[in-house]
């Protein structure tokens, strides 16, 4: 059955990171679905110390149900758990869409609730250093905020690794990218004026949310893999919830 959504995100609408599955749902040819979107994750000023899950929206309170299972696991089992997702994790850039990373991202968050790293009840493979931020394992999500936020930690959803300090054979290519999408991104969030001075706004809308599209293909093709010269694994975020491009219409 289908759900009838508006085709457009107000001027207020901000960035978010999906991490999961999508519920399935019909919408006309042509007509791109803007949908709410499951771990939630913002930015500064808005990053600070919030965690997932903090809505009541529909898809929040099935993610908080799938997070329920690591609950019934003890500390010493969710952290082997935790340690063995890494290694199968290691040595590839991932989509932050993949369901392993989305099943990882709940048990980390879990574990940094409940300090599970400090209490090294288990060891991570040796490729991943220890982060600043929460001490966990250094895994860094790449996102189109990146010169405002750095990267990202996937364990306490802090910044991992400021811009500045990202290494210098990729921060350059990593700001290119990054001031390409602002203004792609912006045409999401331009107010009355600006759509009426487009002519047809739905035209301008569309060619953006196209661009974009292209512009996450390129981060997960081009950039988010050279990240791993640095670190151990990668992620990247593959959607832009404003523009209504979901991770399936991003084609590597």
């Amino acid at each position: 059955m289908g759900v009838e959504r508006d085709p457009k995100p107000d001027a207020a609408g901000g960035s978010g990171i999906t991490a999961g599955f999508r519920a399935f749902e019909t919408v006309p040819e042509g007509r791109r679905l803007n949908s709410a979107t499951p771990l939630d994750k913002t930015f500064p000023p808005r990053h600070a110390a919030a965690m997932a899950f903090e809505s009541e929206s529909p898809l929040d309170s099935l993610w908080k149900e799938y997070g329920r299972a690591f609950q019934d696991w003890d500390d010493l089992t969710l952290a082997r758990w935790l340690a063995q997702t890494l290694g199968e994790l290691e040595g590839r850039a991932w989509r932050l869409s993949h369901p392993l990373v989305g099943a990882y991202r709940l048990g980390a968050q879990l574990a940094h609730e409940k300090q599970i790293w400090f209490k090294r009840l288990a060891t991570p493979p040796a490729a991943y250093a220890e982060s600043p931020c929460c001490r966990a394992p250094f895994l860094p999500l790449l996102t189109r905020d990146v010169r405002e936020s750095g990267l990202i930690c996937q364990h306490c959803n802090e910044t991992l690794v400021p811009f500045d300090e990202i290494p210098a054979d990729i921060r350059a290519e990593i700001e290119a990218w990054a001031q390409q999408y602002e203004p792609v991104h912006a045409v999401a969030h331009w107010d009355d004026r600006q759509r009426r001075s487009a002519g047809n706004y739905d035209a301008a809308y569309e060619n953006a949310a196209e661009r974009a599209e292209q512009l996450l293909a390129r981060a997960g093709r081009e950039i988010a893999p050279k990240l791993l010269n640095s670190y151990a694994a990668a992620v990247w975020e593959d959607q832009d919830e404003c523009l209504e491009v979901r991770p399936e219409d991003v084609q590597l």
